[in-house]
């Protein structure tokens, strides 16, 4: 019976090796054996490495008493239009805005109005958010 066992561990542990090895994740996981003390150095002395953690622990932390499968969609179709709108090709297009006209212009795109009514909610319910935090705690 453990022969038995022992070998079915074998194949199942064969089996994820080569999964790992065509998807490429084994020769990554050596290459940080190999090199993790560089990587350690790298990552302990570089500050934007420090500061990114810093940033993702922040996040973390705001998120901990929120629900994410109820927001991931949202966060996934906005995540999408903002790199969308980032797209190096289509930033060579902008233009600035130019005077009180300009603004008015570009306030009667549809689009823009869109946009800025999603980025004038987020303002309030933030300002919201900021007046409940600087409540003082009873």
């Amino acid at each position: 019976m453990k022969d038995q066992f022992e070998e079915e561990a074998l194949a199942t542990l064969v089996r994820v090796a080569v999964k790992l090895k065509e998807s490429g994740i084994l020769d990554m996981l050596e290459t940080i054996a190999e090199k993790y003390e560089e990587l350690l150095l790298y990552t302990s002395s570089d500050r934007r490495v420090y500061h990114t953690l810093a940033a993702v622990e922040a996040a973390l932390n705001g998120m901990k008493e929120a629900d994410p499968w109820k927001y991931k969609p949202a966060l996934e179709r906005t995540t999408a239009c903002v790199f969308k709108a980032l797209d190096a090709e289509e930033m060579k297009k902008v233009q600035p805005v130019k005077g009180i006209r300009g603004l008015l212009k570009a306030l009667n795109d549809p689009r823009v109005a869109k946009g800025l009514g999603l980025l004038l909610y987020l303002a309030a319910k933030l300002g919201e958010c900021i007046g409940e935090n600087q409540k003082p705690k009873a």
